[in-house]
């Protein structure tokens, strides 16, 4: 793997250490930091409570970057979760996506699937989960 010059984090949870792993990352290596938040249930239906959630991440996300001192574009996004994801990573360049996941049981994950098994089949660049 070259190393990254721009990475895509998808933030979606801030009990979860996948925005912080991201910012390490990019701080370390001096890559461009861009964090995306999808407005969106799984089957890509987008509401008002969708987008209102999405745009309240995204604000944490800013404050928590400022607090870091580190600059990074924050791009809402709106349709299928991993659909999403992967075709801002495409239209930014990004090297590397960074995707977390969540302690799910196996009955919740076949049911349910899972947005970063989507990325990672999607993906045309390196993808990290953040477990």
């Amino acid at each position: 793997m070259a190393v990254p010059e721009t990475i895509l984090v998808a933030y979606d949870d801030p009990t979860t250490p996948t925005l912080g792993r991201a910012a390490d990352l990019a701080q370390a290596l001096g890559a461009t930091l861009i964090v995306t938040t999808v407005a969106a249930t799984g089957d890509g239906e987008v509401t008002e409570e969708a987008e209102r959630l999405a745009h309240a991440r995204l604000e944490r996300a800013r404050a928590y970057l400022d607090e870091r001192g580190l600059p990074a574009d924050l791009v809402p996004a709106t349709g299928a979760p991993a659909k999403a994801i992967v075709e801002l990573a495409a239209e930014r360049n990004a090297d590397l996506i960074v995707v977390g996941t969540r302690k799910k049981g196996f009955f919740d994950r076949l049911v349910e699937g899972s947005v970063n098994q989507d990325v990672l089949r999607r993906a045309g660049c390196d993808v990290l989960v953040v477990y």
